[in-house]
């Protein structure tokens, strides 16, 4: 039997060992952490007990190959799906707003879940259509890759009250940074895959107990009786290439591993500490260097109390752009952070907390009895102009050596959808080299 290193136990990686050891391949999983997941996983706070996200991070009905790679390790009943797409706005006054799509064919669900919401006049409404239209005319051919989201969204009539409620939170949402920065291709496939396909796509789905859960054990309880293992505490720190392949991988301590074939489910920053310097500087791995990192800020706090009632929803003119309601405690993110990153704990703290005693009225009399404050700097690739050009493919120059990851090419922005398509393309393409061989 073939025997595969996957470097990475993210998503990616994770989804690339499941499909491989599908196919007859004897897997094993380095991860560097104690956690699978990635930046998308979960841990137990110390202070509390209490499971927390590492970042909130969700995933849509419209997620074909994560929904299916959940399927396959037998998780997705633990997810927990809307009925129809709903999300709720906040204003700093406490005052409450609804998008609620019923149950009528898409994009009729939108329209019908827009016409009910408050927050934007009538003409701004109507003038949406303005969107679909492009958005279903967009057959992807690159043709909206040198503009930003923003400029997209001017040139399409959206004004800057409906731009900033509505089109900014999609946005931020969905690519992780700012309207003004994300390339308006980006945003173009998720409006159409997400929010205009179909009613069911544009579905809502939470982890019912942390990110984690959803991998762990669930990931190894399905390698096991395929000859595959995930083992932990192992950083991979360089690889010896001869010829045109890779003959070996060195772990941190010396110990060096060998396999047929080599997955990389890296961050892409990650991938450039294990090249070296030859291959780093060929014109394939060097693209890398023009991709940038968005970063995202969770915060967690705890009242005495419960303060809202609400599953989640975005709030109106803050710093912080949603709020997860998690039962024991509120996840609030800040996504695009990078005017914050020279900011304080303590007052990244009290702008936070102040806004949820704007928006939550419920809030202000309740006491913060535990705060946790995250900062993942490289949470995900940028989706600025151009960064298309970038991401690399799953098949390299190295022949036996290869690709996975939300960064890559997948055609899609850097979400758990892209991670897990890109360790599903990362599969078949090592498939598609052992029939070549």
């Amino acid at each position: 039997m073939k025997s595969v290193i996957v470097m990475g136990a993210g998503w990616a990686g994770l989804s690339s060992a499941v499909r491989l050891a599908q196919a007859g391949y004897v897997v094993t999983v380095l991860e560097a952490g104690k956690r699978l997941g990635g930046r998308a996983s979960s841990f137990v706070d110390p202070k509390t007990g209490v499971t927390v996200d590492n970042g909130q991070h969700l995933l849509m009905g419209c997620y074909a190959e994560s929904l299916d790679f959940l399927k396959t390790i037998g998780t997705l009943d633990k997810l927990e799906f809307q009925d129809d797409l709903s999300v709720d706005f906040l204003d700093r006054r406490g005052k409450s707003y609804r998008l609620a799509c019923g149950s009528l064919p898409a994009p009729l669900h939108l329209f019908t879940g827009l016409l009910g919401l408050k927050t934007l006049s009538l003409a701004e409404k109507f003038g949406m259509a303005r969107v679909y239209r492009a958005v279903k005319n967009w057959n992807g051919n690159g043709a909206l890759r040198g503009m930003t989201a923003e400029d997209w969204l001017i040139s399409l009539g959206q004004s800057s009250q409906c731009r900033k409620h509505f089109w900014d939170l999609i946005t931020i949402a969905a690519l992780n940074d700012r309207a003004s920065v994300a390339e308006a291709d980006s945003l173009a496939i998720v409006l159409k895959e997400a929010f205009f396909s179909s009613r069911e796509k544009s579905r809502i789905a939470m982890a019912r107990k942390g990110l984690s859960g959803l991998l762990e054990p669930a990931c190894g309880s399905f390698l096991a009786p395929h000859g595959g293992k995930i083992l932990r505490d192992c950083l991979v720190t360089g690889m010896t290439v001869e010829g045109d392949g890779v003959r070996s991988i060195s772990l941190r301590g010396g110990e060096n591993l060998q396999a047929d074939a080599y997955v990389s489910a890296l961050p892409f920053l990650a991938l450039k500490n294990i090249l070296g310097t030859g291959l780093a500087g060929t014109p394939f791995f060097s693209k890398i260097n023009q991709l940038e990192s968005s970063p995202i800020f969770s915060i967690a706090l705890w009242f005495d109390r419960q303060v809202t009632d609400k599953k989640f929803c975005a709030l109106l003119d803050t710093h912080v752009q949603w709020v997860f309601n998690k039962g024991t405690h509120l996840a609030l993110v800040v996504s695009g952070a990078r005017d914050y990153l020279g900011m304080p704990d303590e007052e990244l703290l009290k702008i936070c907390v102040g806004e949820i005693h704007d928006c939550f009225p419920l809030s202000r009399d309740a006491r913060l009895i535990h705060h946790l404050i995250q900062r993942e700097k490289n949470a995900t690739l940028s989706p600025k102009k151009g960064y298309g050009a970038f991401r690399l493919p799953q098949k390299t120059p190295v022949r036996n050596f290869f690709l996975a990851g939300d960064w890559t090419d997948t055609g899609y922005p850097a979400t758990i959808e892209s991670a897990v398509l890109s360790g599903v393309k990362a599969s078949k393409e090592v498939k598609a080299f052992h029939e070549n061989v």
